[in-house]
């Protein structure tokens, strides 16, 4: 039987995150795999890695809650963490978790959902990455990897509060507030809410524990960080605590010339830019939203390729990019057709 390290941390944002990139990167250099559990304190609103702070975050309201903002190193959508929910993270070589995304995904997602069941709450996975009950959601994953490792992410809601979720979203209009708290109420459920008492994390974490050992078919044993993980997130605290890696490295377009669409695919919520420059020229592409690409930087690449590209040639372009990519819920095509018709709006 494979054992891995189980490790308990609760901490602010900066450093859990820093511990996501540091824990995956010391596993595929040979460490212990590890199931991690985490516990964000104080609050952190954390986008996923492929969105926009602009466009996804009202950042008056977070600063007046006195909460942080954050990065994640995976996709996926925008969501709050405290200390009122659970975050749990996988790092292993991928063969042990079904070799790809998606099997990966489903098996962590599996554990939820025993977890959950233990604690007399009949859960059930709904793709590409969610485990609902009764047709609400109360656990969303995300994944990413490095090379033959991955990380797998994910939470468990144990307590929510949906105005304070609605306070630290960008809205539209007060319609737009209106309609989403409605689609809260019915499509995010809680622990508490579905047992009708609240429960300490600490009972979350012990069912979870055993939850994941049982269904992964592994052992865990009690090992905190090597001394070379701890130094590591050290060093990468600097990084997701830096205002260049949580707003600037998807900035929005700013100015005159810039066209917008966004489209829901079944993979995810996509939101395209496009700058001209003058007629049948591309100067510059943003494509953010919370969707799951790898490798990570993807989509970067994308957007370089496309860099004052002709528009009769980003066709072949994105079908060239797409032919080394992995998507979930999406195609280049998709992209494809997206970009034309911002170009064309």
């Amino acid at each position: 039987m494979d054992q891995f390290r189980f490790i308990l941390e609760r901490n602010d944002q900066s450093h859990i995150l820093a511990g996501e990139e540091a824990l995956l990167d010391s596993v595929s250099h040979g460490a212990k795999p590890v199931l991690r559990f985490v516990i964000f304190d104080p609050a952190a609103v954390l986008v996923g890695y492929h969105q926009s702070v602009e466009q996804e975050v009202n950042l008056d309201e977070i600063k007046k809650r006195g909460w942080s903002v954050g990065r994640r190193p995976t996709g996926g959508g925008t969501i709050v963490m405290g200390p009122w929910q659970i975050g749990w993270e996988i790092y292993s070589h991928s063969s042990l978790l079904g070799d790809t995304p998606e099997n990966a995904l489903r098996r962590s997602a599996d554990a939820v959902i025993e977890t959950l069941d233990r604690m007399g709450i009949k859960a059930s996975f709904r793709p590409k990455n969610d485990v609902e009950v009764n047709g609400r959601k109360i656990s969303g994953i995300g994944a990413f990897s490095e090379g033959k490792y991955i990380g797998v992410t994910g939470t468990i809601l144990v307590d929510f509060n949906v105005d304070d979720m609605l306070a630290v979203m960008k809205m539209s209009s007060e319609k737009m507030k209106d309609k989403l708290y409605k689609d809260f109420r019915d499509r995010l459920t809680w622990v508490n809410r579905e047992l009708g008492r609240n429960v300490e994390i600490g009972e979350v974490i012990s069912q979870a524990r055993s939850s994941f050992a049982d269904v992964l078919g592994i052992k865990f044993v009690d090992e905190g960080y090597t001394p070379q993980e701890v130094e590591e997130i050290e060093k990468l605290n600097a990084k997701y605590s830096s205002s260049d890696w949580v707003f600037n490295i998807r900035k929005t377009m700013e100015g005159e010339g810039v066209k917008y669409l966004e489209r829901k695919l079944p993979g995810g919520l996509v939101k395209i830019q496009v700058k001209m420059a003058g007629k049948g020229m591309i100067e510059s592409v943003l494509i953010t939203g919370d969707f799951f690409v790898e490798p990570r930087r993807a989509i970067y690449d994308l957007e370089a390729r496309l860099k004052w590209s002709r528009v009769e040639t980003i066709d072949d372009e994105i079908r060239d990019w797409g032919s080394s990519v992995k998507m979930i819920g999406m195609t280049s095509q998709d992209l494809f057709n997206l970009i034309k018709e911002v170009i064309n709006s």
